[in-house]
């Protein structure tokens, strides 16, 4: 759901607001080639959705809020701040990407801390995110590719 959310609503808005496709050509050695494919999708899952999640839901969203007691504000500070810093960290799509980035990591944020902090959850919704967008790549369908 966030993966389709992110592909038909908020790509789409800013792509037209910002007149910019995020910058993916990083992953354009995927379009047809199986083997760089599966191994994007594996690196995904590895990296991405199980690193990503960790470094960024299950450590510095917390060690944020504990720098103000982990209070209900606490938390919001922490989900606005981590991820900005997550947006950031994909600069190499550019801005239509680090704001489309910026704001999925904004939900995985939500969906960690709606579901008791458990990581599960968005490693799974990461993970399956990615490989869809891998698959799209692959097969020439990606939005903007």
């Amino acid at each position: 759901m966030l993966e389709a959310f992110q592909l038909f609503v908020s790509q789409p808005i800013l792509v037209h607001v910002l007149r910019k496709q995020p910058d993916l050509e990083l992953f354009r050695a995927l379009r047809g080639d199986v083997k760089w494919t599966l191994l994007a999708i594996a690196g995904a899952w590895t990296l991405a959705a199980f690193g990503e999640e960790m470094v960024y839901r299950g450590y510095l969203m917390n060690r944020v809020a504990d720098l103000i007691n982990r209070s209900r504000w606490a938390w919001i500070v922490s989900l606005i701040v981590v991820h900005v810093g997550f947006g950031l960290a994909h600069a190499y799509q550019g801005i239509t990407g680090i704001i489309d980035e910026g704001l999925a990591g904004l939900l995985f944020g939500v969906v960690y801390l709606r579901n008791g902090r458990n990581l599960a959850v968005p490693i799974i919704a990461h993970g399956l995110g990615d490989t869809i967008d891998f698959l799209l790549i692959f097969l020439g369908k990606y939005p903007g590719m």
